[in-house]
Parts: C-alpha cells; sequence; structure tokens
C-alpha cells in the first residue's frame, strides 16, 4: 500500500509541476501573430496632403469607370504607372484642366526630376504624359504615387516632403 501511495504521490507532484511549467511558458512565450514579417521595406501611403506637387497626367474622364478602362490599356510592367482619381483631389487641377466631376490618370511627384523622368518613361511606352504647369495642392484623398522618386539626398526613395513641395 505504501508504494501506491507513494507512486500516487509522485504522479500528483509531476501533474502540479508540469501545470506549473506550462503556466510559466504561457505567461513568457510570445504571442502567436497571423501574420508574418514585412518582405522587403514597408512604406506607408503617402498622399502628400498640403503640399504643393507637381502632376503628370496621363488622360482626363468624365467617369471613373472610363478613366479605369483607359488605365488598363497602359501597363507599366512591374512599376507602378498612374493612378486613378478625381480631379477634386488636388487644389489648382481643374483650374488648369479638366472640370469638377471628372477622372484623371496621374502619378504625383515633389521633384521636377522625378516628373520629368516618369514622362520620359511613360511616353517611351507610347503612353500620353504632360507635366501640369503649376504645382497642385494635394487636399490628400486616394494615393497617387508619391515616393516613386528618388530623394535628392541619394538615399533611397523620397518619402518626406521637400522645400519645393511646402506651402
Amino acid at each position: 500500500m505504501k508504494r501506491i501511495t507513494a507512486t500516487a504521490a509522485g504522479l500528483v507532484i509531476g501533474i502540479i509541476a508540469s501545470l506549473a511549467l506550462q503556466a510559466t511558458i504561457g505567461r513568457t512565450a510570445p504571442r502567436p501573430q497571423s501574420y508574418g514579417p514585412p518582405i522587403g521595406p514597408v512604406m506607408s501611403t503617402d498622399t502628400g496632403a498640403s503640399e504643393l506637387l507637381l502632376v503628370v497626367v496621363g488622360g482626363i474622364y468624365p467617369t471613373r469607370a472610363d478613366a479605369e478602362a483607359a488605365n488598363d490599356q497602359m501597363p507599366f510592367g512591374d512599376l507602378a504607372g498612374y493612378y486613378v482619381v478625381p480631379v477634386a483631389q488636388f487644389q489648382g487641377f481643374k483650374e488648369q484642366v479638366g472640370t469638377p466631376g471628372d477622372f484623371a490618370l496621374v502619378s504625383v511627384f515633389r521633384t521636377e526630376l522625378g516628373a520629368q523622368e516618369f514622362v520620359t518613361f511613360a511616353q517611351s511606352l507610347g503612353y500620353p504624359a504632360t507635366i501640369l504647369p503649376d504645382r497642385v495642392r494635394s487636399l490628400g484623398g486616394p494615393y497617387a504615387g508619391l515616393g516613386q522618386e528618388a530623394d535628392p539626398n541619394g538615399f533611397g526613395p523620397l518619402t518626406h516632403p521637400i522645400p519645393e513641395s511646402l506651402p
């Protein structure tokens, strides 16, 4: 009988120790995540809200559907090309081209060099590309391409305002 009691006591002590260990591990183990770490650099969506930006226009259309259909006909391969946005997203846009309610194919830039390089690239593919004569103020809204140009300091993409884009 003493042998059974000693075995039972050992079993109980083992179970208690196991539960204590699991509780300790549960408190210190990292919580499982539903997704893994991002692959490559992660950039937040930059709309340039309130900045004065250069806009490259690929076309103006009366409806979003028309603009999206036109955009589908202008693939840029692996690179981002035009974005469909309402012209009202930029203060000063409709004063230069388009009317309220129109949608445009655009890509926006902070530097003249970035805008000009995009125009050259788009035209090399046979697509229309014109830089609006004057900078326009971004009112926020859908993403329209900021971050696709080189930072003038030579270190990666331009992800912040520069003096030329600040009001």
